[in-house]
Protein backbone atom coordinates (compact mmCIF):
# COMPACT_ATOMS: atom_id res chain seq x y z
CA UNK A 1 0.00 0.00 0.00
CA UNK A 2 1.63 3.72 -0.65
CA UNK A 3 2.71 5.72 1.99
CA UNK A 4 1.80 9.82 2.00
CA UNK A 5 3.33 12.56 2.99
CA UNK A 6 3.17 16.43 3.54
CA UNK A 7 4.38 18.71 0.86
CA UNK A 8 3.78 22.68 0.95
CA UNK A 9 2.32 23.19 -2.69
CA UNK A 10 5.14 25.64 -3.35
CA UNK A 11 7.46 23.14 -2.62
CA UNK A 12 6.13 20.37 -4.69
CA UNK A 13 7.70 20.39 -8.04
CA UNK A 14 11.73 20.79 -6.36
CA UNK A 15 10.89 17.95 -3.73
CA UNK A 16 9.42 15.72 -6.71
CA UNK A 17 12.69 16.66 -8.95
CA UNK A 18 15.08 16.47 -6.03
CA UNK A 19 13.87 12.61 -5.30
CA UNK A 20 14.10 12.02 -9.02
CA UNK A 21 10.12 11.59 -9.23
CA UNK A 22 10.16 14.36 -12.56
CA UNK A 23 10.85 14.24 -15.86
CA UNK A 24 11.96 17.57 -15.61
CA UNK A 25 8.28 18.92 -16.27
CA UNK A 26 6.08 20.10 -13.38
CA UNK A 27 3.91 17.13 -11.91
CA UNK A 28 0.41 17.14 -10.81
CA UNK A 29 0.47 16.13 -6.52
CA UNK A 30 -0.94 12.58 -6.77
CA UNK A 31 -3.00 12.56 -4.12
CA UNK A 32 -5.32 9.88 -2.18
CA UNK A 33 -8.48 11.50 -4.23
CA UNK A 34 -7.14 11.59 -7.17
CA UNK A 35 -5.42 8.70 -7.18
CA UNK A 36 -8.96 7.06 -6.32
CA UNK A 37 -10.81 8.98 -8.90
CA UNK A 38 -8.38 7.18 -11.43
CA UNK A 39 -8.75 3.68 -10.37
CA UNK A 40 -12.60 4.85 -10.34
CA UNK A 41 -12.01 4.62 -14.05
CA UNK A 42 -11.53 0.55 -13.78
CA UNK A 43 -11.79 -2.71 -12.31
CA UNK A 44 -8.72 -2.66 -10.13
CA UNK A 45 -8.06 -2.92 -7.01
CA UNK A 46 -5.21 -0.72 -5.93
CA UNK A 47 -2.70 -3.48 -4.74
CA UNK A 48 -3.40 -4.98 -8.06
CA UNK A 49 -0.11 -6.01 -8.99
CA UNK A 50 -0.15 -5.76 -13.32
CA UNK A 51 3.68 -6.98 -14.05
CA UNK A 52 7.55 -6.86 -13.44
CA UNK A 53 10.00 -6.38 -15.85
CA UNK A 54 12.77 -8.92 -15.45
CA UNK A 55 16.23 -8.10 -14.05
CA UNK A 56 14.47 -5.28 -12.01
CA UNK A 57 13.87 -5.69 -8.34
CA UNK A 58 10.20 -4.13 -8.51
CA UNK A 59 6.49 -4.81 -9.63
CA UNK A 60 3.58 -2.25 -11.05
CA UNK A 61 0.65 -2.44 -9.38
CA UNK A 62 -2.34 -0.52 -10.03
CA UNK A 63 -1.99 2.33 -7.20
CA UNK A 64 1.30 3.19 -8.96
CA UNK A 65 0.13 3.14 -11.99
CA UNK A 66 -2.89 4.94 -11.27
CA UNK A 67 -0.20 7.54 -9.12
CA UNK A 68 2.01 7.91 -12.27
CA UNK A 69 -1.28 8.63 -14.35
CA UNK A 70 -2.11 11.86 -11.77
CA UNK A 71 1.57 13.05 -11.92
CA UNK A 72 1.61 13.15 -15.59
CA UNK A 73 -1.56 15.22 -15.72
CA UNK A 74 -4.11 12.42 -17.65
CA UNK A 75 -7.57 12.88 -16.87
CA UNK A 76 -9.77 9.89 -15.22
CA UNK A 77 -11.40 8.76 -18.30
CA UNK A 78 -7.62 8.46 -20.44
CA UNK A 79 -6.92 5.41 -17.58
CA UNK A 80 -8.25 2.25 -19.72
CA UNK A 81 -6.15 3.31 -22.21
CA UNK A 82 -3.16 4.01 -19.91
CA UNK A 83 -3.76 0.53 -18.09
CA UNK A 84 -4.06 -1.08 -22.05
CA UNK A 85 -0.49 0.64 -22.89
CA UNK A 86 1.12 -0.60 -19.99
CA UNK A 87 -0.26 -3.97 -20.52
CA UNK A 88 1.57 -4.05 -24.06
CA UNK A 89 4.45 -3.12 -23.20
CA UNK A 90 4.55 -5.49 -19.84
CA UNK A 91 4.72 -8.54 -22.22
CA UNK A 92 7.56 -9.96 -22.34
CA UNK A 93 7.59 -9.92 -26.33
CA UNK A 94 8.06 -6.13 -26.04
CA UNK A 95 10.84 -6.33 -24.11
CA UNK A 96 10.82 -3.55 -21.61
CA UNK A 97 13.79 -3.93 -19.68
CA UNK A 98 16.13 -4.04 -22.86
CA UNK A 99 14.60 -0.83 -24.43
CA UNK A 100 14.63 0.72 -20.84
CA UNK A 101 18.61 -0.06 -20.55
CA UNK A 102 19.72 0.45 -24.18
CA UNK A 103 22.16 3.47 -25.60
CA UNK A 104 19.49 3.19 -28.58
CA UNK A 105 17.25 5.73 -26.41
CA UNK A 106 13.86 4.01 -27.55
CA UNK A 107 10.62 6.10 -27.17
CA UNK A 108 7.63 4.36 -26.20
CA UNK A 109 5.38 5.04 -29.19
CA UNK A 110 1.93 4.15 -28.60
CA UNK A 111 -0.96 4.05 -31.39
CA UNK A 112 -4.31 4.11 -30.51
CA UNK A 113 -7.09 3.24 -32.81
CA UNK A 114 -11.05 3.29 -32.02
CA UNK A 115 -13.62 5.00 -31.21
CA UNK A 116 -12.61 5.79 -27.68
CA UNK A 117 -9.78 8.08 -29.02
CA UNK A 118 -12.40 10.50 -30.09
CA UNK A 119 -14.27 10.10 -27.09
CA UNK A 120 -11.52 11.30 -24.79
CA UNK A 121 -9.71 13.33 -27.34
CA UNK A 122 -6.51 11.36 -28.41
CA UNK A 123 -5.67 13.33 -31.46
CA UNK A 124 -5.00 12.54 -35.16
CA UNK A 125 -5.16 15.56 -37.00
CA UNK A 126 -2.71 18.04 -37.72
CA UNK A 127 0.29 17.94 -35.59
CA UNK A 128 -0.70 14.31 -34.57
CA UNK A 129 3.36 13.67 -33.23
CA UNK A 130 3.63 17.14 -31.90
CA UNK A 131 2.23 18.85 -28.62
CA UNK A 132 -0.99 21.05 -28.01
CA UNK A 133 -3.24 17.76 -26.99
CA UNK A 134 -3.57 16.53 -23.24
CA UNK A 135 -4.69 12.66 -23.93
CA UNK A 136 -1.87 12.26 -26.22
CA UNK A 137 0.67 13.93 -24.09
CA UNK A 138 -0.51 12.65 -20.99
CA UNK A 139 -0.62 8.73 -22.16
CA UNK A 140 2.80 8.77 -23.07
CA UNK A 141 4.24 10.38 -20.34
CA UNK A 142 2.42 8.24 -18.23
CA UNK A 143 4.43 5.15 -19.21
CA UNK A 144 7.64 7.38 -18.71
CA UNK A 145 7.19 8.10 -15.64
CA UNK A 146 6.08 4.71 -14.44
CA UNK A 147 9.70 3.90 -16.04
CA UNK A 148 11.32 5.94 -13.98
CA UNK A 149 9.38 5.76 -10.46
CA UNK A 150 8.60 1.89 -10.76
CA UNK A 151 11.24 0.72 -12.41
CA UNK A 152 14.47 3.05 -11.48
CA UNK A 153 15.17 4.02 -15.75
CA UNK A 154 16.86 7.47 -15.04
CA UNK A 155 19.68 9.08 -16.59
CA UNK A 156 22.69 7.74 -14.91
CA UNK A 157 21.43 4.79 -13.54
CA UNK A 158 19.19 1.92 -15.41
CA UNK A 159 18.20 4.51 -18.45
CA UNK A 160 21.39 3.78 -20.31
CA UNK A 161 20.53 5.85 -23.62
CA UNK A 162 22.79 7.53 -24.57
CA UNK A 163 21.56 10.56 -26.50
CA UNK A 164 17.45 9.75 -26.53
CA UNK A 165 14.91 11.64 -28.27
CA UNK A 166 11.63 14.30 -27.33
CA UNK A 167 9.42 11.03 -28.16
CA UNK A 168 10.92 9.87 -25.09
CA UNK A 169 8.84 12.59 -22.89
CA UNK A 170 5.52 11.70 -24.88
CA UNK A 171 4.70 9.92 -28.45
CA UNK A 172 1.17 8.68 -28.05
CA UNK A 173 -1.37 9.56 -31.04
CA UNK A 174 -4.77 8.71 -32.39
CA UNK A 175 -4.91 6.91 -35.54
CA UNK A 176 -6.63 9.25 -37.88
CA UNK A 177 -9.61 8.16 -40.92
CA UNK A 178 -8.06 5.90 -43.25
CA UNK A 179 -8.69 6.23 -46.84
CA UNK A 180 -11.45 4.74 -48.20
CA UNK A 181 -11.26 1.09 -48.97
CA UNK A 182 -8.73 0.63 -46.44
CA UNK A 183 -9.80 -0.82 -42.87
CA UNK A 184 -8.29 0.79 -39.64
CA UNK A 185 -4.97 -0.93 -38.00
CA UNK A 186 -7.28 -2.13 -35.40
CA UNK A 187 -9.77 -4.42 -37.84
CA UNK A 188 -6.37 -5.13 -39.68
CA UNK A 189 -4.35 -6.70 -36.86
CA UNK A 190 -7.58 -8.79 -36.17
CA UNK A 191 -9.68 -6.60 -33.94
CA UNK A 192 -13.52 -5.72 -34.03
CA UNK A 193 -14.56 -2.12 -35.95
CA UNK A 194 -15.86 -1.13 -32.47
CA UNK A 195 -13.11 -1.81 -30.20
CA UNK A 196 -10.63 0.31 -29.45
CA UNK A 197 -6.82 -0.62 -29.18
CA UNK A 198 -3.88 0.24 -28.48
CA UNK A 199 -0.08 -0.87 -30.10
CA UNK A 200 2.88 0.18 -28.72
CA UNK A 201 6.53 -0.10 -30.30
CA UNK A 202 9.69 1.00 -29.60
CA UNK A 203 11.53 3.40 -31.73
CA UNK A 204 13.15 5.70 -32.92
CA UNK A 205 12.35 9.35 -33.03
CA UNK A 206 9.95 10.32 -36.11
CA UNK A 207 11.76 10.84 -39.66
CA UNK A 208 9.86 12.92 -41.70
CA UNK A 209 9.17 11.95 -44.94
CA UNK A 210 8.41 14.80 -47.86
CA UNK A 211 7.01 14.20 -51.10
CA UNK A 212 4.73 17.35 -52.01
CA UNK A 213 4.52 16.88 -56.20
CA UNK A 214 4.50 13.69 -56.86
CA UNK A 215 0.88 12.40 -57.07
CA UNK A 216 1.81 8.52 -58.57
CA UNK A 217 1.38 5.79 -56.56
CA UNK A 218 4.57 4.19 -57.69
CA UNK A 219 6.36 7.54 -56.60
CA UNK A 220 5.14 7.59 -53.35
CA UNK A 221 5.99 4.08 -52.55
CA UNK A 222 9.82 4.59 -54.31
CA UNK A 223 10.03 7.52 -50.77
CA UNK A 224 8.50 5.75 -48.40
CA UNK A 225 11.12 2.72 -49.22
CA UNK A 226 14.14 4.84 -49.41
CA UNK A 227 13.39 6.13 -45.87
CA UNK A 228 13.70 2.06 -44.78
CA UNK A 229 17.19 2.13 -46.58
CA UNK A 230 18.40 4.51 -45.04
CA UNK A 231 21.33 3.31 -43.41
CA UNK A 232 21.78 5.19 -40.39
CA UNK A 233 18.90 3.78 -38.90
CA UNK A 234 19.98 0.76 -36.65
CA UNK A 235 18.01 -1.77 -38.06
CA UNK A 236 19.08 -1.28 -41.79
CA UNK A 237 20.07 -4.49 -42.95
CA UNK A 238 19.50 -6.20 -40.04
CA UNK A 239 15.62 -6.97 -39.51
CA UNK A 240 13.45 -5.09 -37.30
CA UNK A 241 9.66 -3.73 -37.73
CA UNK A 242 8.63 -0.28 -39.12
CA UNK A 243 6.21 2.22 -38.23
CA UNK A 244 4.70 4.60 -41.59
CA UNK A 245 2.36 7.28 -40.17
CA UNK A 246 0.66 8.24 -43.38
CA UNK A 247 -0.21 11.61 -43.99
CA UNK A 248 -4.19 11.95 -45.33
CA UNK A 249 -2.48 12.28 -49.69
CA UNK A 250 0.36 9.75 -49.29
CA UNK A 251 -2.54 7.55 -48.46
CA UNK A 252 -5.02 8.62 -50.81
CA UNK A 253 -3.12 8.13 -53.59
CA UNK A 254 -2.27 4.77 -52.26
CA UNK A 255 -5.51 3.67 -51.98
CA UNK A 256 -6.64 5.37 -55.14
CA UNK A 257 -4.82 3.49 -57.03
CA UNK A 258 -5.88 0.25 -55.77
CA UNK A 259 -3.54 -0.77 -53.02
CA UNK A 260 -4.66 -2.41 -50.00
CA UNK A 261 -2.24 -2.30 -47.14
CA UNK A 262 -1.35 -5.66 -47.30
CA UNK A 263 0.07 -4.72 -50.72
CA UNK A 264 1.99 -1.79 -49.58
CA UNK A 265 3.52 -3.62 -46.86
CA UNK A 266 4.48 -6.46 -49.37
CA UNK A 267 6.15 -3.86 -52.09
CA UNK A 268 8.20 -2.00 -48.73
CA UNK A 269 9.32 -5.07 -47.54
CA UNK A 270 11.14 -6.19 -50.27
CA UNK A 271 11.49 -2.68 -52.03
CA UNK A 272 13.08 -1.26 -48.58
CA UNK A 273 15.93 -3.65 -48.68
CA UNK A 274 19.17 -2.08 -48.56
CA UNK A 275 22.84 -3.23 -50.43
CA UNK A 276 25.80 -3.74 -48.10
CA UNK A 277 27.70 -1.18 -50.06
CA UNK A 278 25.27 1.23 -49.17
CA UNK A 279 25.52 0.98 -45.76
CA UNK A 280 29.35 0.62 -46.29
CA UNK A 281 29.27 4.08 -48.62
CA UNK A 282 27.73 5.37 -45.34
CA UNK A 283 30.88 4.53 -42.79
CA UNK A 284 28.83 1.97 -41.30
CA UNK A 285 30.66 -1.31 -41.07
CA UNK A 286 29.11 -5.06 -41.29
CA UNK A 287 29.33 -6.90 -38.15
CA UNK A 288 30.56 -10.32 -37.98
CA UNK A 289 29.92 -12.97 -35.60
CA UNK A 290 27.74 -10.94 -34.18
CA UNK A 291 23.71 -11.41 -32.95
CA UNK A 292 22.47 -9.96 -36.13
CA UNK A 293 22.43 -11.90 -39.31
CA UNK A 294 23.98 -9.98 -41.84
CA UNK A 295 23.52 -12.65 -44.80
CA UNK A 296 22.49 -10.94 -47.75
CA UNK A 297 19.90 -12.87 -49.39
CA UNK A 298 20.04 -14.42 -53.26
CA UNK A 299 19.77 -10.94 -54.91
CA UNK A 300 22.80 -9.25 -52.89
CA UNK A 301 19.94 -7.43 -50.19
CA UNK A 302 19.83 -7.28 -46.75
CA UNK A 303 16.14 -6.48 -44.91
CA UNK A 304 15.23 -4.07 -43.21
CA UNK A 305 12.46 -5.45 -41.91
CA UNK A 306 12.25 -9.12 -41.59
CA UNK A 307 8.42 -9.70 -43.01
CA UNK A 308 5.73 -7.64 -44.54
CA UNK A 309 3.97 -7.70 -41.12
CA UNK A 310 6.53 -5.68 -39.77
CA UNK A 311 5.47 -2.88 -41.62
CA UNK A 312 3.21 -1.06 -39.88
CA UNK A 313 0.65 1.23 -41.75
CA UNK A 314 -1.04 4.17 -39.96
CA UNK A 315 -2.78 7.18 -41.20
CA UNK A 316 -2.68 10.61 -39.30
CA UNK A 317 -1.98 14.34 -39.81
CA UNK A 318 -3.34 17.06 -41.34
CA UNK A 319 -4.49 17.29 -44.75
CA UNK A 320 -2.73 20.35 -46.88
CA UNK A 321 1.05 18.82 -47.23
CA UNK A 322 2.87 15.82 -48.56
CA UNK A 323 4.25 14.81 -45.38
CA UNK A 324 4.40 11.34 -43.58
CA UNK A 325 6.51 10.15 -40.92
CA UNK A 326 8.76 6.68 -40.44
CA UNK A 327 9.67 5.26 -36.88
CA UNK A 328 11.67 2.23 -37.19
CA UNK A 329 12.06 0.16 -34.13
CA UNK A 330 14.84 0.48 -32.12
CA UNK A 331 16.05 -2.59 -32.06
CA UNK A 332 15.95 -5.92 -34.00
CA UNK A 333 13.06 -8.08 -34.02
CA UNK A 334 15.35 -10.56 -32.52
CA UNK A 335 14.93 -8.12 -29.50
CA UNK A 336 11.26 -6.31 -29.65
CA UNK A 337 8.20 -6.40 -30.86
CA UNK A 338 5.26 -4.39 -31.34
CA UNK A 339 2.05 -5.17 -28.93
CA UNK A 340 -1.10 -4.60 -29.38
CA UNK A 341 -4.38 -4.42 -26.71
CA UNK A 342 -7.72 -4.11 -26.85
CA UNK A 343 -8.76 -1.27 -24.41
CA UNK A 344 -11.43 -2.56 -22.07
CA UNK A 345 -14.01 -0.11 -20.26
CA UNK A 346 -14.65 -0.32 -16.77
CA UNK A 347 -17.22 -2.72 -15.61
CA UNK A 348 -16.59 -4.51 -19.14
CA UNK A 349 -18.61 -7.55 -18.38
CA UNK A 350 -16.40 -11.07 -18.81
CA UNK A 351 -16.93 -13.49 -21.76
CA UNK A 352 -18.53 -16.63 -20.77
CA UNK A 353 -16.37 -18.80 -22.00
CA UNK A 354 -18.34 -22.30 -20.83
CA UNK A 355 -16.38 -25.13 -20.14
CA UNK A 356 -13.59 -23.67 -22.11
CA UNK A 357 -10.27 -21.49 -20.97
CA UNK A 358 -10.22 -18.09 -23.07
CA UNK A 359 -7.58 -15.25 -22.45
CA UNK A 360 -9.28 -11.52 -21.65
CA UNK A 361 -6.61 -8.80 -21.80
CA UNK A 362 -6.42 -6.58 -18.47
Amino acid sequence: MAQTMRVDEAELQDVFTERGWSDGLPVVAPTPERVSAMLAESDLLPDDVLGAVPGRAAVLTAEMLAANAVMAGARPEYFPIVQAAMAAVLDPAFNLNAALTSTGGAALTIIVSGPLADQVGVHGGHNALGPGFRANATIGRTLRLVARNAFDARPGGMDGSSLGNPGRYSLCFAEGPPPEGWEPLRVRLGYELADTTVTVMATEGPHQVANHLNGDAGGILATLASAMAAPTTFIAGKGGQGLFVLGPEHAAVLADAGLTPLDVQEHLAVAGRVAPKSLLDAGIRIPVGSAHDMTAGSDGLLPVVKTAQDVYLVTAGGAGAGWSAYLPSWATSVTTAAVSRRVRVPHEPLPDCGDNVCTVDF
